[in-house]
């Protein structure tokens, strides 16, 4: 679905092919051997946003005309997020020619370095890798289906070879393979808990990698994703929602002795 350029308004457009903005894509992060052209400014419409007044972009949208339905649209082709306003991409979205969401990239550690990558389908999550040693190197793969999670891979030793399976049936874990002798294959098998509620994947099964992000890399990501969602809607103009103010004693007091001198004036008929 194209997006049109209304939802710049109060953010910040730069003409096109220009220098876009401060922060930028690396081509070497995460061993990524892929085209990264469409987060490249040149020839782009750029509109960015600075979300919390420091005067620097934290959300910047690339477009691109395109022709939607006999009409000329800019269609969002990559999306960029500084999600803790320290100045690095945290999070970067890659959009198709239909405008659906292809695949995003996202710094786990908020260090501007990437360390997973997800990759969807029809709108769905397929594939998500992650470095989770930080060596520069994927080591932990989830697979889906029908946007839910089937399987998980992980490189547990760092050596490259996949040495640790988990099966997923109907959302819950059902058994863990592992590869003990470095053959590639397993050769020991656990079960999943019994009757246990859905659950993520299992990064902590066994003891934890030297280095490895513990599930609090999980929370963190949870914590990314809902900031991203919320600058998002910031750079859509969305309305935040406020809480009732609560009424102080003062307040309260005077809207008591209101209401007696109301019932004095007006006594009930008998």
């Amino acid at each position: 679905m194209g997006l049109g350029c209304a939802w710049g308004c109060g953010g910040t457009q730069k003409p096109t092919g220009g220098t876009g903005a401060d922060l930028k894509v690396g081509q070497d992060d995460f061993g990524a051997k892929f085209d990264r052209s469409r987060c490249d400014d040149k020839g782009k419409q750029v509109v960015s946003l600075d979300a919390n007044g420091d005067g620097k972009p934290d959300v910047i949208k690339l477009f691109l005309p395109a022709n939607q339905d006999g009409h000329q649209v800019q269609q969002l082709v990559c999306k960029q997020t500084d999600l803790d306003f320290d100045g690095k991409i945290d999070l970067v979205q890659y959009y198709g020619p239909s405008g659906e969401l292809f695949m995003d990239e996202y710094s786990m550690d908020y260090s501007g370095k990437f360390t997973g990558r997800t990759f969807f389908q029809d709108g769905k999550k397929v594939r998500a890798e992650k470095d989770m040693n930080f060596d520069g190197k994927p080591d932990y793969f989830e697979f889906y289906e029908g946007g839910r999670l089937v399987r998980v891979e992980r490189d547990r030793n760092g050596d490259g070879k996949v040495d640790e399976w988990q099966y997923y049936e109907n959302g819950r874990l059902d058994r863990i393979g592992f590869d003990t002798t470095g053959s590639g294959r397993v050769d020991k098998w656990e079960r999943g808990p019994e009757g246990g509620a859905e659950t993520a994947p299992v990064a902590q099964t066994q003891e934890a990698m030297p280095g490895v992000a513990t599930p609090t890399t999980a929370a963190a990501a949870a914590d990314a994703a809902a900031a991203a969602a919320a600058a998002d809607a910031a750079s859509r103009g969305a309305p935040k929602a406020t809480a009732p103010k609560a009424e102080t004693k003062t307040e309260k007091t005077e809207k008591t002795d209101k209401t007696d001198k109301t019932d004095k004036k007006n006594p009930p008929k008998k």
